[in-house]
């Protein structure tokens, strides 16, 4: 009796630090400047739009505090990566025809990108909202892991800046030819394929 006691209770424990281990791992978590890494529930203080001035965290002891977005580096929210960049245009800039964005820490103003996917090439969103209106809009955006920018990939409803990303893949030919002869006409089909033929 006393060892089916025993082994009851060691299985209960198991279950127990295996359900908590599963559940910090599918916790929200921010990254503060210093590394360090905080799990629990991440909250906007301004929920119109991702980039806000503050981010609350409710920590797993149920406390909760507020974060200035320059203390931040990386949050997820949802399942939702958002990485930090100190970018030199106003968002009333980032709707005009430019279509590089450099990352400047000493003059830019910090912004978080949706993260879509990772990888030699990476593709990000800038979400933002138009005064008055209460539709997110983004755009676009592409970094190779080397460059201290991002390009803007999309032109709204009209689909892809070819002229832009025919430029900016100069070092391969072949996805500047098939950009060009619209054989890709998504950006998650150019990233495919850079990060999968462009890459040495």
């Amino acid at each position: 009796m006393k060892t089916k006691f025993v082994i009851f209770f060691s299985l209960l424990i198991s279950i127990q630090v295996l359900s908590v281990a599963q559940t910090s791992v599918n916790l929200d978590y921010l990254v503060i400047n210093t590394g360090d890494t905080l799990r629990g529930i991440v909250k906007y203080i301004d929920r119109r739009s991702v980039n806000h001035k503050k981010i609350r965290l409710i920590d797993t002891s149920g406390h909760k505090k507020k974060y200035k977005k320059k203390d931040i580096s990386v949050f997820r929210v949802n399942n939702t990566i958002y990485e930090g960049f100190w970018l030199n245009q106003s968002p009333e800039k980032f709707q005009l025809l430019n279509p590089k964005y450099d990352i400047d820490i000493q003059n830019g103003e910090k912004y978080f990108l949706k993260l879509v996917s990772k990888g030699s090439l990476s593709h990000y969103e800038l979400e933002w909202l138009e005064q008055g209106e209460s539709t997110l809009l983004w755009m676009d955006l592409l970094k190779k892991e080397e460059d201290p920018f991002f390009i803007r990939a999309t032109q709204g409803l009209f689909g892809l800046k070819r002229k832009v990303l025919i430029d900016y893949f100069f070092n391969c030919v072949n996805l500047k030819e098939k950009i060009n002869q619209k054989d890709l006409n998504k950006v998650s089909q150019i990233v495919d394929y850079y990060n999968k033929q462009c890459t040495y």
